[in-house]
């Protein structure tokens, strides 16, 4: 597959316009992500979502936990649609709920994109000395996580960077999500189970296909640590296609 995003541009230099005030700055990047959140469809919110990661990853080549989710948001999607329709089958038949799991896939994806995207676009938007500037003023928040790793990219320590966001991801952000839904978690992993071949492990591709899957192997899927290791195979698979040597 060819590379199709640069990889040059320093993480923490801004890219376009940014306002003058770090309220303004704020909102700049608030109103987008509360643009997104409003699309009522799960699967058309998800297609905004990977839209922003993808002009996310453009602006911001060297971040490259944002490039691997501009990759798995597009299965995110491939789930949505699979439980709506040929897992819904299942579904009917083994008394798993596709709405219940729907509802579940369109938590975690957001939570996601709610909790790591603002910061990141930020940078983008406005640099990493401004970000800093408006996290002084109270103009915005951000973990302390995320700043460790913004301050990471900023000196290229790139991989360390997108492992310490990931980490925060998994642990952090997505286990709540399992917890409120861990039922509907628990119903696709059994219709996944009961479907035929791997339905569980996911490809790095920008389309819904079933070839060339990062095997999840023995992990289980609804630990956190497992997921964050998961992640480790998922971004390697992701530096082969493209050519990235870290």
């Amino acid at each position: 597959m060819p590379q199709d995003l640069p990889t040059t541009s320093s993480s923490a230099a801004s890219v376009g316009s940014c306002p003058d005030t770090c309220e303004e700055a704020a909102a700049q990047v608030q109103d987008e992500v509360n643009r997104i959140k409003r699309i009522e469809d799960p699967i058309a919110r998800n297609v905004a979502i990977t839209d922003a990661y993808e002009r996310l990853a453009r602006d911001m080549p060297q971040n490259d936990w944002v490039r691997l989710a501009s990759y798995v948001s597009v299965q995110g999607g491939c789930a949505m649609k699979e439980v709506t329709s040929g897992m819904a089958q299942v579904g009917r038949v083994f008394g798993i709920n596709p709405g219940q799991n729907l509802e579940a896939l369109k938590d975690a994806n957001t939570t996601i994109f709610e909790s790591i995207y603002p910061a990141n676009r930020f940078v983008a938007n406005c640099g990493l000395e401004k970000l800093k500037e408006c996290m002084a003023e109270g103009a915005i928040e951000v973990p302390g996580e995320i700043e460790t790793a913004l301050e990471e990219m900023e000196r290229g320590e790139l991989r360390q960077a997108a492992d310490r966001i990931a980490r925060y991801e998994q642990v952090r952000v997505v286990q709540p999500v399992y917890d409120r839904h861990a039922e509907a978690f628990r119903d696709m992993a059994r219709g996944e189970a009961i479907m035929p071949g791997d339905q569980t492990s996911i490809p790095v591709a920008k389309t819904c296909t079933r070839d060339d899957l990062v095997r999840l192997g023995d992990r289980d899927i609804a630990n956190p640590f497992d997921r964050v290791d998961y992640y480790g195979d998922l971004i390697e698979r992701m530096y082969e296609i493209e050519g990235i040597a870290r």
